[in-house]
C-alpha cells in the first residue's frame, strides 16, 4: 500500500516568498536632488540598465570613462554640473533601506540610502584603489535601528577634490549623505555593507532658494513658502511632505487639482485609464461627481526663466494644495514632454489619496497641483473642459455639439468609445452627455466667424 502526504508548502518557502513580496512592495524609483555629487563609479554603472544618460554625460563632460576622475583637468566638474540633474529624473528602481527593510536586505540587492553619517579612514591624496580591508579603506557609516550600515567606495571614482574635502569634515561631525548601491555583505551580527555606485549630500532648502534666486528674472509671486523649496526627493524630508497642508483633511470643501505625467512614457489613453481607475479606488460611489480631461502641458518658455514659469505655476496666496515643488517642476519642465490630467470635485482627503495611489500603482506620474483658473498659467495651460464625468457609478463621454458633427461627418462609430469603456467594467453604465457650455461657445465662436466672411464679402 503507498500513502501518499499531502500537506502545506514548508515555512522556508512561505517565508522566502514573502520577503521576496515585501522587498517589491519596498523597491521604488530611486531619484535625488543633489547639491554635490560627490562620487559616481562610471565602471560599476554599467551594471544598471539606466546608466546610458550618465555615460553620455560623461562623453559630454570630455571625461574618458575608462580612468578615474583625477588627472582629468576641468572634465569632472563639467561632468558633475551635466549629471546633477539627471539623478532628479532617473528612474533606478532600488530598496529602500529602512528599520522595516534593513532586516531583510541581501547580499547583491539594489538599495538606496539616506542618512547622517561619518567618514572612517577619510580618503589621502592620491586616490588609491580600496585594499580590501575595511579598517584601512574609507567608508561612510551610520545606524538604522539596531544595525550598522557601512557605506564603502572606491575613492578613484570621487568626482572632486572638494569631494574628499567633505568626507574629512565627515570624519570631524556627521554628514547627510544620499545615494545608492548594492549590497555586498550582511554579516551575523547584523551589519550591512553596501557598495556604493552613487552618493552625494541631498540639496538643502537655502541651497534651492539661491537656485531659484539666480534663474528667475520676474518677481517672487505672493505665496511661496519655504515647503515650495523643501526638497521632497530626500527620504529625510519625506515626513514633512503634507506639513501645513493637511489641515482641512476631512473637510467637504471641493477643489480641482492637475495631475503631471511623462508624456513619452504612456500610450494614448493610458492616462485615461490610470486617472479613472484610480478615482473609482479612493472616491466613494456615492460621493462621485466628478469631472476628468486630459491633455498635453505645453508650457513653452515664454521669454522667461523655466524657474519662473514652476513658481508661478505653483504660487497662491493663500498657498495650493500641491506635491510639487518650485525645483522639482523646474526640472521636470525641462526634462520631460509634460501630459496633465484635471479631477474636478475632489475633497482634499481625496485628493491627498488620489496621490498616493498614482504614486503607487502608476510610472509615468509625477506630482500634482490643486487648479485655480484665475491664475494666468492655470487659464492658459490646463484643458477648459471636461472629457469624462462620473456620476455614481456611471461614466459618462463629455461631448460638443460642434465635436459630435465633425465625428458623425468622419463617419465615426459614436458606439465604440462607449463599448471600450463597458469593456472594461469600471463603471455599472456608460454614457454620452453633451456639454452644453462648451457647445454654446462653440456656436459664438461661429457665429463670429460667419460674421466675419460676411463683413468681408459686403466691402
Amino acid at each position: 500500500m503507498n500513502i501518499t502526504m499531502t500537506g502545506p508548502p514548508s515555512v522556508a518557502v512561505d517565508t522566502d516568498e514573502a520577503l521576496a513580496e515585501e522587498l517589491r512592495r519596498s523597491s521604488q524609483i530611486w531619484r535625488a536632488r543633489f547639491a554635490s555629487v560627490d562620487l559616481v563609479n562610471l565602471p560599476r554603472m554599467a551594471m544598471l540598465a539606466q546608466t546610458n544618460a550618465v555615460s553620455a554625460a560623461a562623453r559630454r563632460a570630455g571625461l574618458d570613462s575608462t580612468r578615474p576622475f583625477g588627472g582629468q583637468g576641468m572634465a569632472p566638474g563639467e561632468f558633475v554640473r551635466i549629471v546633477r540633474p539627471l539623478f532628479e529624473t532617473w528612474d533606478a528602481e532600488a530598496v529602500t533601506l529602512s528599520e522595516r527593510t534593513a532586516e531583510k536586505v541581501h547580499r547583491g540587492l539594489l538599495v538606496s540610502f539616506e542618512g547622517a553619517m561619518r567618514c572612517n579612514n577619510p580618503p589621502e591624496p592620491p586616490l588609491k584603489e580600496p585594499t580590501g580591508v575595511l579598517t584601512k579603506d574609507p567608508h561612510l557609516a551610520f545606524s538604522i535601528g539596531a544595525r550598522r550600515v557601512v557605506v564603502t567606495f572606491d575613492p578613484r571614482w570621487l568626482t572632486t577634490s572638494t569631494a574628499t574635502t567633505t568626507l574629512h569634515e565627515a570624519a570631524q561631525e556627521p554628514l547627510v549623505f544620499s545615494g545608492i548601491g548594492t549590497v555586498a555583505s550582511v554579516s551575523e551580527g547584523g551589519q550591512i555593507r553596501i557598495s556604493a555606485l552613487v552618493f552625494g549630500q541631498p540639496e538643502t532648502l537655502v541651497q534651492a532658494q539661491f537656485e531659484y534666486a539666480k534663474q528667475s528674472i520676474l518677481p517672487e509671486p505672493p505665496g511661496l513658502t519655504w515647503m515650495d523649496f523643501r526638497n521632497e526627493l530626500s527620504k529625510s524630508e519625506l515626513a514633512q511632505l503634507h506639513l501645513g497642508q493637511s489641515r482641512e483633511r476631512g473637510t467637504v470643501s471641493r477643489k480641482s487639482i492637475a495631475l503631471l505625467f511623462d508624456e513619452d512614457e504612456v500610450l494614448p489613453g493610458q492616462i485615461d485609464r490610470d486617472v479613472l481607475t484610480q478615482v473609482s479606488r479612493v472616491v466613494p460611489e456615492y460621493r462621485r461627481d466628478l469631472g476628468v480631461a486630459v491633455a498635453s502641458l505645453l508650457f513653452n518658455d515664454r521669454g522667461v526663466a523655466v524657474a519662473d514659469l514652476a513658481a508661478h505655476f505653483l504660487a497662491r496666496e493663500p498657498a495650493l494644495w500641491k506635491t510639487l515643488t518650485v525645483p522639482g517642476l523646474t526640472t521636470l519642465i525641462k526634462s520631460f514632454n509634460l501630459a496633465v490630467s484635471t479631477v474636478s470635485g475632489l475633497s482634499e482627503e481625496q485628493a491627498a489619496d488620489l496621490d498616493a495611489a498614482m504614486r503607487e500603482t502608476v510610472s509615468s506620474y509625477l506630482g500634482c497641483v490643486e487648479v485655480d483658473r484665475n491664475l494666468p498659467l492655470h487659464d492658459q495651460l490646463l484643458p477648459p473642459y471636461d472629457d469624462y464625468h462620473v456620476a455614481g457609478a456611471e461614466l459618462r463621454l463629455v461631448y460638443s455639439a460642434a465635436r459630435r458633427l465633425q465625428d458623425e461627418a468622419n463617419g465615426e462609430d459614436l458606439e465604440e468609445p462607449l463599448n471600450e469603456w463597458r469593456e472594461r467594467g469600471l463603471f455599472r453604465t456608460v454614457a454620452w452627455e453633451e456639454d452644453l457650455e462648451q457647445s454654446a461657445a462653440e456656436e459664438r465662436d461661429a457665429s463670429m466667424l460667419i460674421q466675419a466672411w460676411l463683413n468681408s464679402q459686403s466691402e
